[in-house]
């Protein structure tokens, strides 16, 4: 009973907290959770932390996963077993996905993060990182080929309708356009291709979520035996010395300047992208701010702000996203839906050989810690988009990896989907 009482969820004591957990239950079966931001966020708050806590404290879950995958798991089984409302799930669903929560939390930690890095640092590793990537593609996709012929397909045919799918960047940006083209090149219906090929995008990045939580273990465990297994978060590891960056103490002057800064630089990626569409906004996002830490554009001020705000979203915040992203973008039907154990398999072999081979090349070629390299360079590239660089990175414990995330995630997606424009024709 004592231990009970000194449980606290998002702060509140554990009675107080289930008395608004009773709150929003009744709430959303009288079909009265608020439209926007005021509904989007109790929701997400209230379920986000209570998994967030049970992640954290039932013992197999909280020894090998943690609470960033019982955040996203929890969601997106919640969703599946259809225990929110029709009309709360609408309310979550536009939050997430189309009032903008997602854009407002990844551009705070996309921002906080580049600036809480070395600039040298971001540039020598920023440029290393892509090939890193590549070279894990070609395994993990080699690995697909072969396993799919134990299945009765052809090497071609897995490649283009499991390991490229898993890699094209996410649903909206590489499942959905990659079905289009698929069908024009195929003379079939693109929605029978994109049931086809959406559970391996699903799956790739649940599997990645779990090998994130998986890894960071690992290396706790094993950091000390391996001196050189991780950075703890610091992807390069060449011997030359990292400007560390002294943390000032948040001030609601420095939130404010911060969340500006965050949102004019997203703006401004998303008036590039307007103009060279073939970019997305968070790359352009990620290259201004390159940009600016490189010249030192920002005063130290601001920066120190982004650095603040960014902290905030992490830590406020990361529970709900997570929680958003499992109950509106992971979809367990869809993962189950032409779901077989090998098929289940495959996928988790061409996670594994692409996250193997990152750690290795990083390791060995580029100057990576392994287990860093093995995160950022390997797993993110099975990830749905930034949503899953979350996720991963979350599960991890490393979200000041997003930077290089989204720039292997944004550009080995466009490559696969190019790359699978390019070969359908030879299956037509």
């Amino acid at each position: 009973m004592e231990r009970l009482k000194s449980v606290r969820i998002a702060g509140f004591p554990l009675p107080l907290y289930l008395g608004v957990l009773v709150i929003l239950f009744v709430c959303m079966h009288l079909d009265c959770v608020p439209d926007g931001m005021v509904g989007g966020f109790f929701l997400l708050i209230v379920i986000g932390e209570g998994l967030n806590t049970l992640g954290k404290t039932l013992p197999v879950v909280r020894t090998y996963l943690g609470g960033s995958v019982a955040c996203i798991l929890g969601g997106a089984a919640i969703a599946a077993l259809g225990l929110i409302p029709e009309g709360a799930m609408r309310t979550a669903d536009a939050f997430v996905n189309e009032q903008g929560f997602l854009v407002f939390y990844i551009a705070a930690l996309i921002c906080g993060s580049l600036f809480n890095i070395d600039r040298d640092l971001l540039l020598r590793a920023t440029v290393r990182i892509l090939p890193t990537a590549l070279l894990g593609l070609v395994a993990g996709c080699t690995v697909v080929g072969l396993l799919s012929m134990v299945m009765g397909y052809s090497f071609l045919e897995g490649i283009l309708m499991i390991a490229i799918p898993m890699t094209s960047g996410g649903m909206t940006a590489g499942a959905v356009p990659l079905s289009s083209i698929y069908a024009e090149v195929l003379g079939q219906d693109a929605g029978v291709i994109l049931t086809r090929i959406a559970p391996a995008t699903v799956l790739g990045n649940v599997i990645a979520i779990v090998f994130a939580a998986l890894a960071n273990r690992f290396g706790k465990e094993n950091q000390d035996r391996f001196p050189g297994l991780t950075g703890n978060g610091r992807l390069l590891n060449d011997g030359r010395k990292v400007e560390k960056i002294p943390p000032a103490a948040p001030t609601l002057t420095s939130l404010g300047t911060g969340l500006l800064v965050s949102l004019a630089f997203y703006q401004t990626g998303e008036l590039l992208h307007t103009f060279i569409a073939v970019v997305p906004t968070y790359a352009w996002m990620i290259i201004l701010a390159i940009v600016a830490k490189t010249f030192r554009i920002l005063p130290e001020e601001l920066e120190a702000g982004a650095r603040a705000w960014g902290d905030l979203a992490i830590r406020v915040w990361t529970a709900a996203a997570l929680t958003g992203i499992g109950i509106t973008l992971i979809d367990l039907q869809t993962i189950l839906s032409g779901m077989t154990l090998f098929y289940f398999l495959t996928v988790v072999a061409g996670v594994l050989a692409i996250t193997l081979t990152a750690a290795l090349v990083g390791w060995k070629l580029m100057g990576f810690y392994p287990l860093e390299s093995a995160i950022a360079a390997g797993m993110c590239t099975t990830n749905m988009g930034g949503s899953g660089n979350v996720a991963v990175l979350s599960s991890a414990g490393r979200m000041e990896l997003l930077p290089f995330a989204q720039i292997v995630t944004r550009s080995c997606g466009a490559l696969m989907l190019t790359l699978g424009g390019i070969l359908i024709h030879l299956l037509a």
